[in-house]
């Protein structure tokens, strides 16, 4: 009986301690996130004439200005008589966006011109 005691109490005395054990989290304050790329993919034309210039703008403020970021837009017209499939990219530093945004909708206009041929009327 006293073997049994001495040993219940080491085992208490041995969970008590482990509980009272602090252990140090370490928490990250600066933690930044950036953007690198951004891809619209689309089956509708009117999806990529829909598109909000300045939030694409803002999705890359986080950004530092030497950053290499890509703006990619999709399109696949599954309804249409050829299945019409087209792609463009534009890529460029974080610093030249106000001129990459302008490339880019010049890059929209020109897919949704080639992609209203292949359209079903």
């Amino acid at each position: 009986m006293k073997k049994i005691l001495i040993l219940f109490l080491l085992t208490l005395s041995i969970f008590i301690y482990g509980q009272e054990e602090k252990t140090d989290a370490t928490y990250f304050k600066d933690i930044v996130t950036k953007v690198t790329s951004l891809k619209f993919s689309s089956s509708s034309i009117k999806d990529l004439e829909s598109i909000v210039w300045e939030d694409v703008k803002s999705i890359f403020d986080k950004n530092s200005p030497e950053e290499k970021v890509a703006l990619s837009f999709e399109i696949d017209l599954k309804e249409s008589k050829n299945k019409f499939k087209g792609s463009l990219t534009v890529s460029g530093p974080t610093k030249n966006l106000d001129s990459l945004i302008i490339s880019a909708k010049k890059t929209v206009k020109s897919l949704i011109r080639i992609s209203k041929g292949y359209q079903n009327k």
